[in-house]
């Protein structure tokens, strides 16, 4: 297989996802706003390609997406529980603050490019894992005696794939500790892939609407004579034109052989319409409520909803999709002892809203 067969599959929408043996498109999709430039030099139409996450980022809709489900989800606790009770001591890992980092040694640390991690920065991440790509990687960074892991840290996205045999590997294609890693799978392969499409459209959108914003009208320079003008000949009037624009304050001057004609772009139906259904699109991919995004369906009437009804469903119906698959992976016996499981505490997120004239009494 070629080169341009690994980087540029005859199936882009799920090719360069789905293979992770492909580092260096990600390194260019990520990294840099110059990819679609450098694409379109090589004569490569972008449009058929997935976006980054970098690229899916600017896309106001998912950049809200992703904000309100990762930090939704980081900011609630781990707990280690049996049956419906919490387990004493919980794990040092769920809720330890210094750094997580154990006995990493500082090699590892440059090579993996892992930081110290709070646990709430450690799940943000995670969760914009399985969000985007659809698998996260944890790394355990010190046991107990009893061999259960006491601390953990999130390895970056970036840092690791996988080879030809499954084994998980970092940048350098070495093999990272099989045995001190916790690999959670994510509920689908992750936004970038099954959404390339719609978030491709939307990133597309936001710069046609840039675009039309700055230029809201479109100049035609209509000839009036019957005289028969070369193609250099009417490429050297468009540039004129163009060249009187940006430097005489926007005066043309033309003779009765060129007439110049406004076109004037209606930019509303692109402003408002067009976005609102591709944010409306992202609330669907990211499994949220429309409303979340500021966004409304067509023929949709208002309900009344309380803070606290708003969000259970948006727990019961989103953001469980991202917690159940957190919250099984590690519940797992390589983590917490059979017969306990982990479990993010909900109770302050959902508790019903105190009543502002205080509590009921009787007349």
């Amino acid at each position: 297989m070629s080169i341009w067969d690994r980087l540029f599959p005859s199936t882009p929408d799920v090719g360069l996802l789905d293979n992770r043996l492909q580092p260096q498109i990600e390194a260019w999709t990520d990294n840099s706003h110059l990819f679609d430039v450098v694409l379109a030099d090589l004569g490569i139409d972008a449009a058929g390609l997935p976006l980054s996450r970098a690229g899916a980022m600017r896309v106001p809709a998912m950049a809200r997406a992703r904000n309100l489900t990762c930090g939704t989800i980081a900011a609630l606790p781990l707990q280690a529980l049996r049956l419906d009770t919490a387990v004493d001591p919980q794990p040092y890992w769920c809720y330890g603050t210094d750094g997580q980092l154990g006995d990493l040694g500082t090699d590892k640390l440059r090579k993996w490019r892992v930081t110290p991690q709070a646990p709430l920065h450690r799940m943000l991440w995670t969760v914009d894992d399985l969000l985007f790509h659809g698998e996260s990687l944890w790394l355990v960074t010190s046991r107990l005696a009893t061999r259960f892991p006491s601390r953990m840290v999130r390895v970056p996205f970036d840092q690791w794939q996988t080879d030809d045999t499954g084994q998980i590997v970092d940048t350098d294609m070495d093999p990272l500790p099989a045995d001190d890693l916790v690999w959670i799978p994510g509920p689908n392969e992750g936004i970038l892939a099954f959404g390339c499409g719609s978030l491709r459209m939307a990133y597309d959108l936001e710069r046609n609407a840039a675009d039309t914003a700055m230029r809201p009208l479109r100049l035609e320079a209509h000839q009036t004579s019957a005289a028969e003008l070369t193609p250099a000949e009417r490429a050297t009037i468009v540039a004129e034109i163009r060249a009187a624009m940006s430097v005489n304050d926007g005066v043309l001057f033309t003779n009765n052989a060129v007439e110049l004609v406004e076109h004037r772009v209606d930019s509303d139906a692109l402003q408002l319409g067009a976005r609102n259904a591709s944010a409306l699109d992202v609330a669907r991919l990211a499994n949220m409520p429309a409303m979340m995004l500021d966004a409304t369906a067509q023929g949709a009437s208002l309900e009344y909803q309380t803070m606290t009804g708003r969000n259970q469903q948006w727990l019961d119906y989103g953001l469980a999709l991202f917690m159940d698959a957190v919250e099984a992976r590690l519940s797992m016996d390589d983590v917490v002892p059979a017969g306990q499981r982990v479990a993010f505490d909900t109770t302050d997120w959902t508790a019903p809203d105190a009543s502002p004239t205080g509590p009921p009494t009787a007349d």
